[in-house]
């Protein structure tokens, strides 16, 4: 008994008291279940009562002794049972009746088992051999329902934080949502409100957020552009349906003249040849309008060649060259060299420039068409006329369509070549520039880019 009592205390002061084993007592496992400090503590008392069992055989009054030494310890009350071979008890503590029967004990294993029995408790159970002769079993129970309800506690409180925190974290996420989004709907409102005779809105980008400041400002880009195209359709309906409106006068007028009264063949012939001269011009409007259509929307496809330079000047020159004659101007090409543009278009704008100085160099004078190319393929084009020059106010507006410095000289042409220029020039990439000074001349230059 002496022993035993000794034996006891040994295993309570290596128990009680160190923070480590005070820890695994209280240590839950993986599954969520009391820890593996009752395990470790069930198997100090099965290594003890081994002990006994050597020493001394099985008996009622000492295994009482056990259980009331136990009762202080903070794993809670234990119960003990010892059983023969055949599974007969032969000793148990008070209170075991209560809990599971032996066969419901768990098979020989040391890791125990967490069971709720019939009257609440939770039990953790296991079941050992004794290293006697013959072999006795020894079953051992543990009362861990305040750790067990303790988990059952602090699960229910988790699920419940979970559940709250969950619950926060989405208010919060669709206030923020919202209250981040906000700027965009007030946006949104704002670009519904704007349509094509209010162009002249804008968006603050100072009062946006940081992230959409450059959004506004990028909007504000978009609508000044869609302001200048529709301010430039509208100029442009109107000087369409001006110039169209005067030949088409001409015509009516001319046919209500014919049919005033009866005329001969060569009355009527005269009549038919002068509408034919306004069909024609009307013909060439609806073609360059269509032009620069495609030029500008759909793009036109080029067929870019290296071309000499020379050859097309001269070329040039020589299909125009009964109109100087016939003011008495002279045509002069000079330079040499190479460079690439579609032919036809080239052709075209080169056209265009010579017919406007023709127009407006006076009888006698020249024009002079000069070649300048470089090794990278780039190459300047220029048509310098010594004719009377052209205001600086006036330059800005030379490529718009329709314009002419002299409204009252519109028999004269369209005002539609310089634009045509533009539009070719930014097809091939290169640029066109003017200088021209009153009374001293125009020169104007196509700047053809590096290939």
């Amino acid at each position: 008994m002496v022993y035993y009592r000794q034996a006891h205390a040994a295993l309570r002061r290596f128990s009680i008291g160190d923070p480590v084993v005070d820890r695994l007592v209280s240590a839950p496992d993986a599954g969520g279940n009391p820890g593996a400090g009752q395990r470790q503590f069930l198997l100090k008392e099965i290594q003890l009562l081994r002990t006994v069992l050597l020493e001394q055989p099985p008996n009622l009054e000492r295994l009482a002794d056990e259980q009331s030494e136990g009762i202080d310890l903070p794993v809670n009350r234990y119960y003990l049972r010892i059983l023969d071979q055949s599974g007969h008890s032969l000793i148990e503590t008070p209170g075991m009746e209560a809990l599971p029967t032996a066969r419901q004990f768990p098979a020989l294993a040391e890791s125990g088992t967490v069971r709720k029995i019939a009257d609440g408790r939770t039990l953790m159970l296991m079941t050992a051999s004794s290293k006697t002769t013959p072999q006795q079993t020894i079953q051992i129970a543990l009362d861990v329902s305040s750790e067990a309800e303790l988990l059952a506690k602090y699960r229910h409180n988790l699920i419940g934080a979970l559940f709250f925190g969950l619950l926060f974290s989405t208010l919060a996420a669709v206030f923020v949502a919202r209250r981040g989004l906000s700027p965009v709907a007030e946006m949104t409102r704002h670009i519904e409100g704007i349509t094509a005779a209010q162009l002249d809105e804008r968006l603050d980008p100072a009062a946006a957020p940081k992230e959409l400041s450059n959004l506004a400002s990028a909007f504000n880009a978009m609508v000044l552009r869609l302001a200048k195209s529709f301010a430039q359709l509208n100029q442009f309906s109107a000087d369409l349906a001006h110039e169209l409106r005067t030949p088409i006068n001409n015509l009516m007028g001319a046919t209500e003249v014919a049919l005033s009264r009866p005329r001969n063949a060569d009355e009527y012939r005269e009549i038919l040849e002068s509408n034919l001269e306004e069909y024609r011009r009307l013909s060439r409007t609806v073609e360059t309008l269509l032009f620069l259509a495609r030029a500008e929307n759909t793009g036109i496809p080029l067929r870019t060649v290296r071309l000499n330079g020379r050859e097309e000047l001269e070329a040039v020159c020589s299909y125009h060259e009964a109109m100087a004659e016939e003011k008495g101007i002279r045509l002069v090409c000079d330079g040499q060299g190479f460079l690439y543009a579609d032919a036809q278009l080239f052709k075209r704008v080169l056209s265009n420039l010579l017919l406007n100085a023709l127009q407006h160099t006076p009888n006698g004078g020249e024009i002079r068409l000069s070649l300048a190319s470089a090794d990278d393929g780039s190459a300047n084009v220029s048509v310098q006329d010594s004719g009377c020059g052209i205001a600086a106010e006036c330059l800005p507006k030379l490529f718009d369509r329709f314009y002419r410095v002299d409204p009252a000289r519109s028999a004269e042409g369209t005002g539609l070549g310089l634009a045509i220029a533009k539009s070719i020039m930014e097809l091939h990439g290169g640029s066109v520039v003017i200088h021209s000074e009153p009374n001293q001349g125009t020169v104007v230059t196509l700047c053809f880019s590096v290939r």
